[in-house]
């Protein structure tokens, strides 16, 4: 299996898609390395709010990007790190959200990605990798001056004890100076479309729920870290529950599974992601569970994490799709 190049035209970007037997997939890096689709028996298994065309007409979230240098909002345009100052007022096409605040970063819609493809020969995973060159030559290196390398791997196999699976590989490697980073990746999650909510399950590994205000901002401590709080229990039915929370994650690696009783998506981490945020609007047939470096507005409160030169910063997950019986 191996990841072939569709030519952007009429509208639709640059594409590179990848299928045996059941499995098929999508993947389009000017919306953030995006795995836009994962397909068993022609039933997708991500979610896009529209058609791809008009997906990619402005900034937004589907499928399951890279929001990079910054998940979730900001406090507001200016932030500080590294004795840099930062004003994003004049930055075009930043995605912000309904109160104006800059959210999801910078690479939503980026179109610089240097790509390369390959299949691997143990197993003959089918395997993509994108990377940027954030220097002071990109355009827009100004809402994050902090040269570095940006590098992403998806790896897309078929058996086992999954359906598919399909992992995500970031590293990101400072030029020369530190580099504070707080992104995130958002999947949407789906086992099957139009699925009653009263089917859809929920399994989150221990969390603590971080308080938020009512702009989605975290409330802080007195040394700006979010202030945490016992977590009602998440598992169970996913039912009437509204969420757009975000909570703190186990120091080491941690699951999380969305079912419908006949089929599961699961989303595995390494130990590389202490926050994570659920989404899952009212009315909505999936749940994003969306695993994070730092908490929300991270930069903007003065705790990112920090990669330090020499030192790069390697992170993954996977999802992975099980059918009853494989798990």
């Amino acid at each position: 299996m191996r990841f072939d190049r569709c030519s952007a035209r009429e509208g639709l970007p640059e594409r590179w898609t990848a299928s045996e037997d059941r499995v098929s997939a999508m993947l389009v890096p000017s919306a953030g390395m995006n795995l836009v689709s994962l397909s068993v028996d022609g039933e997708d298994r991500l979610v896009l709010p529209a058609p791809l065309e008009k997906f990619m007409a402005a900034p937004r979230t589907g499928g399951v990007p890279l929001l990079h240098p910054w998940a979730n909002r900001l406090r507001g345009d200016r932030y500080e790190a590294g004795g840099r100052r930062v004003d994003l007022s004049g930055i075009p096409d930043l995605k912000r959200d309904g109160n104006g605040l800059p959210m999801h970063g910078l690479l939503l819609r980026a179109d610089d990605w240097g790509l390369e493809t390959s299949e691997a020969s143990d197993g003959g995973a089918a395997i993509i990798e994108g990377s940027i060159d954030w220097s002071d030559a990109r355009p827009g290196f100004e809402a994050f001056p902090f040269p570095h390398r940006l590098a992403v791997r998806w790896s897309l196999s078929v058996g086992g004890d999954a359906v598919v699976t399909a992992r995500c590989d970031l590293r990101v490697e400072s030029h020369g100076d530190m580099v504070p980073v707080a992104s995130g990746w958002h999947p949407y999650l789906r086992p099957r479309a139009g699925i009653d909510r009263g089917r859809l399950e929920l399994r989150m590994p221990p969390v603590r729920h971080a308080a938020l205000d009512e702009d989605g901002l975290p409330e802080i401590e007195a040394d700006g870290t979010p202030r945490l709080q016992a977590s009602p229990l998440l598992d169970g039915p996913l039912g009437d529950r509204v969420f757009d929370d975000l909570y703190r994650a186990p120091d080491e690696a941690w699951n999380a599974t969305v079912s419908d009783g006949a089929s599961t998506i699961e989303l595995r981490t390494d130990g590389s992601w202490p926050w994570l945020q659920v989404y899952a609007p009212e009315g909505s047939d999936f749940v994003c569970i969306e695993p994070m470096l730092a908490p929300t507005a991270a930069l903007s409160d003065g705790h990112p994490l920090v990669v330090e030169p020499g030192r790069p910063l390697e992170a993954s997950f996977t999802i992975r799709i099980l059918e009853d019986g494989d798990h």
